[in-house]
């Protein structure tokens, strides 16, 4: 049993889930991968690249590539800081780039300056190790955010090991609204505000795989919630003719007179058992709907709504 089930109810079950979509992950792992193959092509190059004065002019070339490479890095931090993020949230953002900035000019001023130094490959092929682990803790993050929608509510898990869970009661979504741009309607993919009447107030989904689908089917547990009720299974979401006594006809074989003393008190029992008003009403809905739908016939519904009344 998996982390999600462990987390469900008894009668709880999931019926749809969905996760980032995969331009997400392409963005999320870009400069990791590239710093990556940055620090492996230098390395790389410092073995291969043979010896002598034709060896030593290819590593400069490398070293000059790995020099205008710095576009990125600079651009990471440019966008960070373009974004209005500063102080703590600004360091976060940047401290990642700005050191794979540093490392990618040290290699390139090596490889310039100093293309015979073989140590320079293996600190390299070190490094990249790195940005190489990180974009395998990006690929795992993004495999283990899903978003589920169960027949009780939505939820929204991540984390690997440390495990972040975060729902929303179907009862309490008030309204779902869904945001696609040219390029996510081609692409398939959207974001998904779910507003809620909790303190949190609106959910946002970013970018999820098929955001039709997942509003579609969260409506649809929804609806299913409300016709089910709170705490009640679906099999209660339209309940069956055995649930109701039917009243009986009048060619019907009347039940025996005879009465033990314990069956003479249970007049008394029923009558200090007798339903509620409100629980009288409900069951004439009930019956009114099983009417409608042509499973008890007008003579039926009527007989035994006279006798509910007649308990009030």
């Amino acid at each position: 049993m998996g982390y999600i089930e462990k987390t469900m109810g008894d009668n709880e079950r999931m019926l749809y889930r969905t996760h980032r979509h995969a331009i997400v992950l392409l963005q999320r792992m870009f400069g990791s991968l590239f710093a990556f193959l940055v620090f492996l092509t230098v390395g790389l190059t410092v073995f291969w690249a043979g010896t002598g004065v034709k060896g030593d002019r290819t590593r400069v070339i490398v070293g000059v590539i790995a020099l205008f490479s710095l576009v990125m890095p600079v651009y990471l931090i440019i966008s960070a800081w373009h974004k209005g993020l500063r102080e703590r949230d600004l360091f976060k953002s940047i401290w990642k780039p700005a050191l794979a900035g540093i490392a990618i000019l040290i290699f390139a001023l090596l490889m310039m300056f100093a293309p015979q130094l073989k140590a320079t490959g293996w600190v390299a092929i070190a490094v990249a190790l790195v940005p190489a682990a990180e974009v395998a803790r990006i690929v795992l993050d993004w495999i283990n955010e899903r978003y589920i929608i169960t027949n009780r509510r939505v939820m929204e898990v991540r984390g690997i090991i440390n495990k972040n869970l975060r729902d929303s009661a179907l009862e309490k979504v008030n309204d779902v609204e869904l945001n696609q741009s040219i390029v996510g309607r081609l692409l398939g993919y959207g974001t998904v505000e779910i507003i809620t009447g909790s303190d949190i107030g609106i959910n946002e989904f970013h970018r999820i795989s098929n955001p039709v689908r997942f509003k579609r089917e969260m409506l649809n547990a929804k609806e299913g919630y409300h016709v089910a009720g709170p705490g009640r299974d679906d099999e209660w979401a339209v309940p069956p003719a055995s649930r109701v006594k039917k009243p009986a006809k009048a060619g019907d074989a009347e039940p025996t007179k005879d009465k033990t003393p314990e069956q003479g008190a249970e007049p008394e029992k029923e009558r200090a058992a007798a339903p509620s008003k409100s629980d009288t009403l409900e069951l004439i809905a009930e019956l009114a709907e099983l009417h409608q739908k042509g499973i008890i016939s007008a003579e039926e519904f009527q007989a035994k709504k006279t006798e509910l009344l007649a308990r009030l």
